[in-house]
């Protein structure tokens, strides 16, 4: 099952961390700069991109392609 997470929350892009490296937390999404699918940065549940870029579950999400994503924050709408 694909859940639209855009249906539920509204993205604000955020900055990177200032040595580059992308932040995480409760509140941060990644949107896959190749499929503009959006996952968590914590997810804790199973979750993954269309392209495979993408890969969560167990509180981590898994990157192959850094510099292809944006992190954003994500507020219910």
């Amino acid at each position: 099952m694909k859940l639209d997470l855009r249906k539920i929350y509204r993205f604000d892009p955020i900055e990177r961390q200032p040595d580059g490296s992308l932040p995480k937390g409760g509140d941060v999404y990644y949107e896959c700069g190749s499929c503009k699918d959006v996952v968590s940065s914590v997810s804790h549940i199973k979750a993954a991109c269309g392209c495979g870029n993408l890969t969560g579950g167990g509180g981590t999400t898994e990157i192959k392609t850094p510099e292809q994503v944006t992190p954003l924050r994500g507020k219910l709408k």
